[in-house]
């Protein structure tokens, strides 16, 4: 399907107005995060404008710092200004973090946040990792939406969770009884998925299209009419998050290497460029679990 619109394909068991509404009520990301979208639809952004943006919130500029002095971040050296930070990750990189802890604060809970709602933000992390390594792999990082989309692709969850919450919270019970995936839960229960909300909230909120696009096609990107590597790359980070042993949820629905190894999506990923197979697999996890060892807790958020 093409991009999505006030009718959501998909949306048959519950209302789909009544979803689509509260989805429209939600109010607009803080000033910080709508100037840096801002910044994202414009041919040239300047470091200086970015840089007062950071400064002017020592939270978030602790947040940025503690991004480009961690392993995943490749410097040797200790960076304790933001002009150094935003060099060290790059423009693209530091606009994708700013808009991720807007978005990550704005849903944030005030007191007892439930337990698979930080595994959700924990998961996104590593699967923005993840997938900033897989772009020097395949030599697509010059993508600066790639790290963004990996980073805010479960968003949806994040919503239903706090905006259809006794539903929600029956996905998370039918997973752990049944330990299925999260979108045949969220078809059983909930009648939509997080894919669907979370690009409905994106389009919303006037991200650029290719994030939303790779937000909605990350479980199926070969279903994009245009064939997006980002998407793809999206896709694969999140494969590679739950082999390497980090899904939203322990009892989720496991991932065996072999059958991943030997099945379509691999033949898909391989047929557009992107070259896959057991060996291949298998070094990326190495790869990704000897970063993640350095990383500690990998959390950028506190």
């Amino acid at each position: 399907m093409g991009a999505p619109t006030n009718r959501i394909k998909g949306m048959e068991k519950r209302n789909i107005d009544e979803i689509i509404a509260t989805i429209e009520k939600i109010p607009t990301l803080p000033e910080v995060a709508t100037e840096v979208l801002a910044a994202l639809n414009e041919e040239e952004v300047h470091i200086d404008k970015i840089t007062r943006l950071i400064e002017s919130d020592p939270a978030l500029a602790t947040q940025i710092l503690r991004v480009a002095n961690s392993p995943f971040s490749g410097t040797i050296t200790s960076v304790s200004s933001v002009n150094h930070a935003i060099v060290i990750l790059g423009l693209g990189e530091v606009k994708a973090l700013l808009l991720v802890f807007a978005v990550q604060k704005f849903f944030a809970q005030a007191e007892g946040e439930l337990y698979y709602r930080k595994r959700i933000w924990h998961h996104s992390i590593i699967c923005g990792h993840i997938a900033r390594l897989l772009g020097r792999h395949y030599q697509c990082d010059a993508d600066d939406t790639l790290f963004l989309s990996a980073l805010i692709h479960d968003v949806g969850k994040i919503v239903a969770d706090q905006y259809f919450h006794p539903e929600f919270r029956r996905v998370i019970d039918y997973i752990e009884n049944h330990q299925t995936t999260f979108s045949k839960a969220e078809k059983e229960i909930l009648g939509v998925t997080h894919y669907q909300i979370g690009a409905k909230l994106l389009q919303q909120w006037s991200f650029p299209r290719q994030v939303i696009m790779q937000v909605f096609h990350h479980h199926a990107p070969w279903q994009e009419q245009n064939f997006s590597k980002g998407a793809m790359l999206v896709y694969l980070a999140n494969i590679l998050a739950k082999l390497a042993g980090f899904p939203c949820l322990s009892k989720e629905k496991s991932i065996n290497i072999e059958h991943f190894a030997a099945s379509r999506a691999v033949d898909l990923l391989n047929k557009n460029g992107f070259e896959l197979d057991r060996d291949t697999l298998e070094k990326l996890l190495v790869q990704i679990n000897e970063t993640l060892a350095l990383e500690g807790d990998h959390d950028i958020f506190s």
